[in-house]
């Protein structure tokens, strides 16, 4: 599992970097794998996260992510010893109003 982390600004190349992302996401019979991290809890986030990794879906953007979800994410990848999900790359935006310490 591949975990890229963004600090999302419109002022700096990152606000480049998010369309770019969703043009090269493939699309599903549900639409574009977009989850909106402040509609889930951190448990709720991994768990739908995992629900759209087992039906397949291998590359997966994850807009305004708070520190504790980037936290849950992040532990929740290291606990995968079998490489089940070793397919699957997700990138967590994080919050504007959130400073990156």
């Amino acid at each position: 599992m591949q975990i890229q982390v963004i600090n999302y600004s419109r002022t700096d190349k990152s606000s480049d970097l998010i369309p770019f992302i969703i043009a090269n996401l493939k699309e599903t019979p549900d639409g574009l794998p977009i989850v909106h991290a402040e509609a889930y809890a951190v448990d709720g986030l991994v768990g739908i996260l995992e629900v759209r990794a087992v039906r397949g879906e291998r590359e997966i953007l994850v807009m305004g992510c708070s520190r504790a979800h980037i936290q849950g994410v992040l532990e929740w990848s290291s606990c995968d010893d079998e490489g089940t999900f070793e397919y699957l790359v997700i990138h967590l935006v994080r919050k504007t109003n959130e400073s990156p310490t």
